[in-house]
């Protein structure tokens, strides 16, 4: 199996840079900053045949770095290697911190890896196998009314759902800075060919990609054609699996003109007035994530999207804001009708989003012995992610697309930074590098509380970001918040078995409770995952203590990913109720690791 290595880094860094990517400070240590040590990331990428691919670039990526105070400064480039004959590679002298990987060939794919915050994030001392596999392609020609082909238009190929036309969670162009699915032309002979796709169902669009006007193109003020020869609502969905190709899509365009919407946009308040931030204007279809043009201007000014066809939208904008100090300010969505006329006067009023930042503070008790561990771990490979609590709003894809779920990665003086956060309740979610470390605390005001007792429970209790959230209001910032990570922690692992007379269930729900009273509050001692296949759980990253371990039934409308039971108070409540009924209980001493614990149900 053998691939000629081809590069986009390119293309890709101007396009982070264009729509206000992440930037990454690379101050040089001062005598209070340590000296970061470093690490190897090794492994190998293969082909879906088992064989291995040589001389390919492979890419290792910073995950949530925190953003540079300075304006302006251009992203962090990835780090690059090449695999060797055997398909061997290895990214030596890195920093701590959390990677993603990639390998990049034409017309291969990753399968689609989890969110930032779980499978696919490594750190220096992993070793990564990497398995590409052949994208999907789709293959046809355009052409006019009389049967001319069409030379130099785009063609888009939108994901729309999964392989069975449903919305899922692999949605790649989800999120903010919208942007569309790469655009392809057209040959001298109307003919084109987009291929890499990932499994999924497609619709295919020939014309507008953009909302600028394009003096180089005739079909700049069209409105787009969909495949077969239809406007979008009547698009022909194409399923695609890896490896397929789907031929003879041929596309008869209409070249009917769309119309115009334009409008302005105004800054409520939030950045700094002196300086330039790039707003970027973006039209979907309403009530959901697809999108139909977008345009990028300057701060307070007038926009103009053109191409569009009659239908039902919504617009919003979004303007991009350097610094880990500041948030970005946000647009709410509103209707746009486009019926036979151009739409004009709209004006967008950009709110500022909300601010959580503070610190992570490792704490370490003298004397104590470590826990034994493969590699040392540092604080900045921790991953700090808010998430929104209210439970209509995580369900609602449409609101969910505005604010992108982006980690953030403390500084190696524990220093972090959650921007872009929406009016509203959000949690904090910490996904730890090692095994040893457990969250202990969460409090807003810099001062780590000290562990639960019956006497400290009855008295007036603090406030507490794991128990009760943090509610923010438009543009609010909350700058002293502490995490305080404690050494010493437990895991369990072990499997749910099935009584003599009870049915097989497909997945379960495996909870893990307190069973000090004094801890019935505390929800940083809660935890819950799901069973695989063969019933297997794994509970890790947890504090010391008497549990209660709880095995439920999976409904068949919950999602692995669903908000935490401990999150509300009723329902856990009702899960420790649950849970003291069953009476499975464990003791976890620090550093434990139970690996074949039998859990009935």
């Amino acid at each position: 199996m053998k691939f000629h290595s081809r590069l986009y880094l390119l293309a890709a860094v101007c396009l982070l840079t264009v729509f206000g990517a992440t930037a990454i400070a690379q101050d040089s240590a001062t005598p209070e900053q340590p000296v970061l040590k470093s690490g190897s990331i090794i492994g190998r990428v293969l082909g879906d045949d088992g064989q291995p691919v040589a001389n390919i670039p492979v890419f290792a990526t910073l995950v949530g770095p925190a953003r540079t105070v300075r304006p302006r400064q251009r992203p962090t480039m990835p780090t690059q290697t090449t695999t060797d004959d055997e398909g061997n590679f290895e990214f030596m002298s890195l920093s701590p911190a959390s990677y993603s990987i990639s390998a990049d060939v034409p017309g291969y794919i990753v399968p689609p890896a989890e969110e930032a915050t779980g499978i696919g994030v490594y750190r220096p001392g992993d070793s990564v196998t990497i398995t590409l596999i052949k994208g999907g392609v789709i293959t046809g020609k355009v052409f006019n009314s009389t049967g001319e082909p069409l030379t130099g238009i785009s063609i888009s190929a939108i994901r729309v759902g999964d392989v069975n036309g449903e919305a899922d969670e692999q949605r790649i162009y989800r999120g903010w800075p919208p942007r569309f699915e790469p655009a392809w032309r057209t040959d001298d002979r109307g003919l084109y060919r987009i291929y890499g796709l990932i499994p999924g169902s497609y619709i295919v669009q020939a014309g507008r990609t953009g909302g600028r006007l394009d003096s180089r193109s005739s079909f700049s003020e069209d409105a787009p054609t969909y495949y077969p020869s239809s406007k979008r609502e009547a698009a022909l969905p194409l399923v695609v699996r890896a490896g397929d190709e789907a031929v003879g899509i041929d596309i008869r365009y209409r070249g009917e003109k769309g119309r115009s919407v334009s409008g302005k946009v105004l800054a409520k308040a939030g950045g700094n007035p002196n300086e330039y931030y790039p707003t970027v204007i973006a039209l979907r279809v309403a009530g959901t994530d697809s999108l139909v043009s977008t345009v990028m201007i300057g701060s307070n000014s007038g926009f103009e999207l053109h191409g569009i066809p009659d239908g039902e939208y919504e617009i919003t904008a979004r303007r991009i804001v350097s610094g880990a100090s500041e948030s970005d300010a946000l647009a709410q969505p509103r209707p746009v009708s486009v019926r036979g006329a151009d739409v004009g006067g709209i004006q967008l009023t950009l709110v500022p989003l909300a601010l959580l930042s503070g610190k992570v503070v490792l704490e370490k008790k003298l004397g104590a012995p470590a826990c034994p561990s493969p590699r040392k771990s540092f604080i900045q490979e921790i991953l700090l992610t808010a998430q929104r609590d209210e439970i209509a709003i995580r369900q609602d894809v449409a609101l969910n697309r505005l604010v992108p779920r982006e980690s953030s990665a403390p500084s190696a003086l524990g220093d972090f930074s959650l921007r872009n956060l929406e009016a509203g309740r959000w949690r904090l979610v910490a996904q730890l590098p090692d095994e040893n470390w457990y969250v202990r605390a969460m409090t807003p005001d810099g001062k780590a509380p000290v562990a639960a007792t019956a006497r400290r429970a009855a008295a007036s209790p603090p406030i507490n970001l794991a128990r009760n959230g943090v509610t923010f209001k438009a543009g609010e910032k909350l700058t002293n918040a502490t995490i305080a990570i404690a050494e010493g922690a437990a895991s369990v692992k072990g499997n749910v078995a099935a009584g003599q007379d009870a049915k097989p269930i497909d997945k379960m729900r495996v909870f893990l409770v307190p069973a000090e009273k004094e801890a019935a509050d505390d929800v940083l001692r809660y935890a819950q995952t799901t069973t695989t296949a063969d019933g297997g759980f794994h509970l890790k990253n947890l504090a010391p203590g008497r549990y209660l371990l709880l095995a439920k039934p999976m409904r068949s409308h919950e999602s692995s990913d669903a908000r935490p039971v401990a999150w509300d108070q009723v329902q856990r409540a009702a899960l420790r109720k649950e849970a003291e009924a069953a009476a499975n209980t464990i003791d976890l001493q620090p550093c434990q690791r139970v690996n074949d614990h039998k859990l009935s149900r």
